[in-house]
């Protein structure tokens, strides 16, 4: 009798090890672990029971309108909101709230200019430092002198001999460096901006004949020469 148990009981012994590893298994699929409570797991998209943001208008009256119209805090809101702006694109209206009654709009205005001011100087500054026959970096920096050169972001008093200086860096990179169109247009508008057109000139023949910069700089080059003669 036990002869004969001994094989099925052997049997059933082998059947019952092999169901526990799958019963072990659906025990971990069902049963969650600590593990699995502590990760923070979240089934479906979050942003479905997000709060919107409000609504906002959209705004379609220039700037220069709002300045007129708007109080002095709801005005504060749009200086800061400048910053994000190019300095020589916010400098008029900047400018125009620099010599406002209000000492608030005063600051934030003579700051975000200040810091505007900083860092073209700041990029004009790695530019000369850039190799001499770096065509590229040097029309990047004539370019950026430029627009630090403009009349709201550059004092009277400064402005002349700022651009007397940009002018003379100029010359310089155009005999140490590939004559670029880029290269050329910026330094035709560095000497039409310092008064000195008979500089220009001989620029414009070195443009592609027929390009859209040549036919845009030949006539300012041509009013600037007829203004200088009959000064």
């Amino acid at each position: 009798m036990n002869e004969t148990l001994s094989p099925l009981t052997s049997a059933g012994v082998l059947a019952a090890l092999a169901v526990v590893p799958i019963i072990v298994s659906w025990l971990i699929v069902l049963v969650p672990s600590k593990r699995r409570e502590a990760c923070g797991i979240v089934v479906g998209n979050p942003l479905d029971a997000a709060v919107l943001a409000p609504y906002q208008p959209v705004v379609k009256k220039p700037l220069v309108s709002l300045s007129r119209e708007l109080n002095t805090a709801d005005m504060g809101g749009y200086l800061l909101g400048m910053r994000q702006l190019p300095v020589e694109a916010a400098a008029p209206l900047l400018a125009r709230y620099v010599r406002c009654a209000d000492p608030a709009l005063q600051l934030y205005a003579q700051s975000i200019l200040a810091q505007g001011r900083e860092q073209l100087q700041t990029q004009l500054a790695k530019l000369q430092r850039a190799p001499e026959d770096d065509a590229q970096c040097a029309a990047w920096m004539l370019e950026t002198g430029l627009t630090l050169a403009s009349p709201t972001l550059t004092g009277v008093a400064e402005r002349p001999g700022f651009l007397q200086h940009l002018a003379e860096l100029a010359a310089a990179r155009l005999k140490t460096t590939a004559s670029t169109p880029a290269l050329l247009g910026q330094a035709v508008l560095v000497f039409l901006e310092a008064g000195r057109p008979e500089d220009a000139e001989p620029l414009l023949v070195r443009l592609p004949q027929g390009s859209s910069l040549r036919a845009e700089l030949e006539p300012a080059v041509a009013h600037a020469l007829h203004q200088k003669r009959f000064a």
